[in-house]
């Protein structure tokens, strides 16, 4: 899951609304496709939008555009080492997690815990 863990902007970014086939969870990563329905981020594609929330009563999921200029806190699905720092690592499969692999990565990582297995990344979306 994405979560927010900071700023470098004092504006926050509103909540879009956005229909979705998907099955989109809180905190997944989204890209808006045609016709202006989210679907679940790929791996290697940056993602347009981060889910804030389930679905409403009129099939719209809250949604934050991403921006360069914030930080998010994410589990890794394998150990993201400190020596990834400034390397851009892929989306995991579930579009909620980050791998520590660099090919094609789409998300940079700021700051890592190390942990073996599942390390808590923080990083932004260049």
């Amino acid at each position: 899951m994405f979560k927010v863990a900071k700023r470098e902007v004092g504006d926050v970014e509103p909540l879009e609304y956005y229909p979705s086939d998907a099955a989109l969870t809180i905190g997944s990563a989204a890209t808006l496709g045609s016709g202006g329905k989210l679907s679940k981020a790929s791996s290697t594609v940056r993602p347009s939008h981060i889910v804030m929330g389930e679905k409403n009563e009129d099939g719209m999921f809250p949604a934050m555009k991403v921006m360069p200029s914030t930080t998010f806190e994410v589990q890794s699905t394998e150990t993201v080492a400190d020596t990834l720092i400034g390397n851009k690592v892929t989306l995991g499969e579930d579009a909620e997690t980050v791998t520590a692999t660099t090919t094609s990565g789409v998300f940079t990582v700021d700051w890592t815990d190390g942990a073996t297995t599942n390390s808590t990344v923080r990083g932004h979306f260049a």
